[in-house]
């Protein structure tokens, strides 16, 4: 026989595990561009920390007027990535706010509905055992 409530918070919870692996996604996209902004302005830095000497014949070609220029335009690209994935994710967490919800929700009436079966068990235990003594208290007065 199927439970509809246990049917309920199977898919609730089914519906936020889907969530949740969308923003995990989302997650892991985040932190792989955050990581490579931060390997960007480690070249950016140890090219500005270079000394001159080594340089000048980069200069004397243009190459670090090319180099500088693709850092930039490589920084703005991955900014531009990460701003997009953030609102991504900013969406999503109301999405999987919701999803969590149901679930806690379709859990608690899972919870709920198992509590009142075992408070009518209980209830119909005593009751039986209410009866059965009744029924000995008779049979002993008769």
């Amino acid at each position: 026989m199927h439970d509809p409530l246990q049917d309920l918070a199977s898919l609730t919870d089914a519906l936020y595990r889907a969530e949740l692996t969308k923003v995990e996604k989302l997650n892991a996209r985040e932190a792989s561009l955050r990581r490579d902004l931060a390997e960007l302005e480690m070249r950016r830095r140890n090219s500005r920390n270079l000394p001159h000497t080594e340089l000048t014949p980069v200069r004397q070609i243009g190459a670090d007027v090319f180099w500088e220029g693709w850092l930039s335009r490589t920084h703005a690209d991955l900014n531009t990535q990460l701003a997009q994935v953030l609102a991504q994710k900013a969406h999503m967490m109301a999405g999987l706010r919701r999803a969590f919800g149901k679930q806690a929700a379709a859990a608690n009436l899972v919870d709920r509905a198992a509590q009142e079966k075992t408070q009518r068990r209980e209830k119909q235990y005593r009751q039986s055992q209410d009866a059965l003594q009744l029924l000995k208290s008779q049979k002993t007065e008769w």
